[in-house]
């Protein structure tokens, strides 16, 4: 006659021994098992977790100006001077937030590439690589050749991405350089770059 012992399996009697035991037994993944005690409390997310999510690209509208001028204002680029001038916004939205944003200076076949912000929970991802491949599709579509900007801050973001290089400020065409980013919103150690857009 066999006992009841016997036919359990050896792990479901380490199963029963230890829920009657006083220690608590984990197992591994590779069937090992460690002593550990029961947590007080389990993040179950993070707060600064961002999930992956649908970013879309587009031309900015109206309702779009709340949020551009505090991604902006965040990330201290100017905004005194965006009320002249002739530009386009194009921004990065995440479902209906909108989480980056790009601008492009009309100067004829010139262009001025400036305001690149984005959120930072959302940084890391290639946003900003695709708001300035935005910036630069829509001045090909619209007759711009030349792009500029100047930049305190990001010249190696800039200098790593194809074609953006490092140009003197002196040779920048005299109707961007009589831009308010140029004539008196940047300083003169600001680097100047340029893309010649094909």
């Amino acid at each position: 006659m066999t006992t009841e012992n016997e036919n359990k399996s050896l792990l479901e009697q380490y199963k029963e021994l230890s829920r009657n035991s006083l220690v608590r037994v984990q197992y591994s993944c590779c069937g090992n098992s460690t002593d550990v005690d029961e947590p007080e409390y389990i993040p179950i997310v993070p707060e600064n977790l961002v999930l992956s999510t649908n970013v879309t690209y587009r031309s900015a509208n109206e309702e779009d100006v709340e949020a551009i001028l505090k991604l902006l204002k965040t990330n201290s680029l100017p905004i005194s001077d965006l009320s002249i001038g002739h530009r386009i916004f194009l921004v990065a939205a995440a479902e209906s937030e909108v989480i980056g944003c790009v601008a492009v200076e009309i100067y004829g076949k010139h262009g001025l590439l400036r305001s690149l912000a984005v959120n930072s929970n959302f940084r890391s991802k290639g946003i900003g690589n695709n708001l300035v491949a935005e910036a630069e599709k829509w001045a090909i579509d619209n007759g711009i050749k030349f792009l500029y900007l100047l930049t305190t801050t990001a010249a190696k973001f800039f200098a790593k991405i194809v074609s953006w290089k490092e140009t003197d400020r002196m040779t920048v065409p005299n109707e961007v350089a009589q831009s308010t980013e140029f004539a008196s919103i940047c300083p003169s150690s600001a680097t100047c770059m340029l893309k010649e857009l094909h």
